[in-house]
């Protein structure tokens, strides 16, 4: 997981190794199982296309690993997704907030849905994560127009850190007593001023979410006590829940950033049970690639991306896990609250994603390796490199996008 408010400018840490010597038997065994693929016209073709699609359609749950901010991740994925549809994938699963994805898949329903996330963005700055660049709207509308009236989107995640001044005006829109309408009126207030500050400085612990003292927050809670106020205790609970696991992540005390960690995954894998239910339904997820490796991921967790895997096997299903990266070029940041997002280079951190970046076609198309039929000699192949052998366990596929290009920042028509 990448620490969101460390540093919030930057996006999905990917790895942490250095760089392994590329050896001859590794690159020749990874070109050996390396796919031409292309993204042509909205349709994915070449001999890559059909392996891959014909293991995602059998799947119960497919999981798309990538780096954050890139156009031609998002723009693949569009592509992906609307081509598992015909086979039962109808339902979203993205790192946004519960009540930001219900927004979301409100205006995903519109026309407009694109300018309309746009809109939504400026009044309520900061309260969606990653969905607010162009490409990955535009993925999120595409990807709803194809699936049609069974679409659905689930947020799995914290809601993102500005996310307070929506979650306060939803509650105000529930029916709640006197007392805690007019706390509530004071909490809106108390927002537009921390915003404000937050807007100045450019620093995100300023947003209201995280500069609030508990017991502006808490006192609210014993006030939505009555049954028709359980929507606003809910909405109260998730800026509650989100507070706490930004605050132990910026948290300097030892132990407090991995327990963020930890509070988050238990939050990713509960939500997605909760959601899930006794029911089973066919599900495309959508994370960074930290979260959706089987197994122990690089950073030594069992993340949803295992959880959902255990959960498929344990039911006589199957789950497919995609990984897809860009080898160079740039990525759309978060550079600040109330600032222009920022484009970076593209780093590949991990000494695994440099070899499949070695390993790439020469002649700048795009690569898929098929990372199956190199698990049962996945230990021997790594040789001690744990990222390599993370990855060979963790995925099944993996794509590589030898440049990728900059998303745009989504601005209000």
């Amino acid at each position: 997981m990448f620490v969101r408010l460390v540093l919030l400018a930057a996006t999905l840490t990917l790895g942490f190794a250095e760089p392994a010597v590329a050896d001859s038997t590794v690159l020749d065994t990874l070109k050996a199982n390396r796919l031409p693929i292309a993204l042509d016209k909205g349709t994915l073709s070449g001999p890559g296309a059909a392996p891959l699609l014909q293991a995602s359609r059998e799947a119960q749950y497919v999981l798309l690993g990538e780096d954050h901010g890139i156009a031609d991740i998002a723009q693949f994925s569009a592509a992906y997704f609307n081509a598992l549809v015909p086979a039962g994938f109808t339902t979203l699963v993205t790192e946004t907030g519960p009540v930001a994805a219900n927004a979301l898949e409100g205006m995903l329903k519109r026309p407009d849905a694109v300018a309309a996330i746009g809109r939504f963005d400026a009044s309520y700055p900061d309260s969606i994560a990653f969905y607010t660049m162009r490409q990955e709207a535009e993925m999120l509308a595409s990807f709803a127009q194809a699936a049609g009236p069974r679409f659905a989107h689930w947020g799995v995640d914290q809601e993102f850190v500005g996310a307070a001044k929506y979650l306060i005006a939803q509650m105000l829109a529930q029916p709640v007593n006197p007392a805690a309408r007019a706390k509530l009126d004071a909490l809106r207030q108390m927002e537009a001023t921390a915003y404000q500050k937050a807007l100045a400085t450019g620093n995100p612990m300023e947003y209201l979410m995280l500069s609030a003292a508990d017991a502006d927050l808490a006192s609210l809670r014993p006030l939505l006590a009555a049954p028709e106020e359980k929507t606003a205790l809910g909405l109260l609970d998730a800026l509650l829940e989100s507070r706490a696991i930004y605050l132990k992540s910026a948290s300097r005390a030892p132990g407090d950033r991995a327990l963020s960690n930890q509070m988050r995954l238990s939050l990713l894998k509960r939500s997605v049970a909760d959601r899930l239910g006794l029911k089973e339904q066919k599900l495309v997820v959508k994370l960074g690639a930290n979260h959706a490796y089987k197994g122990i991921n690089p950073l030594n967790n069992r993340d949803i991306g295992n959880f959902l895997a255990e959960r498929a096997e344990g039911q006589g299903r199957t789950s497919l896990h995609l990984i897809v990266l860009a080898a160079k070029g740039r990525q759309l940041r978060f550079a600040g609250a109330g600032k222009p997002h920022q484009t970076a280079p593209i780093e590949l951190g991990s000494s695994a994603f440099k070899l499949l970046a070695s390993a790439g076609a020469a002649d700048g198309s795009w690569s898929l390796f098929d990372l199956r039929s190199l698990r049962p000699g996945a230990r021997k192949l790594a040789a001690g490199d744990a990222d390599l052998l993370n990855l060979l366990n963790g995925y099944d596929f993996a794509l590589l996008i030898p440049e990728g290009s900059a998303s745009a920042q989504l601005a209000a028509p």
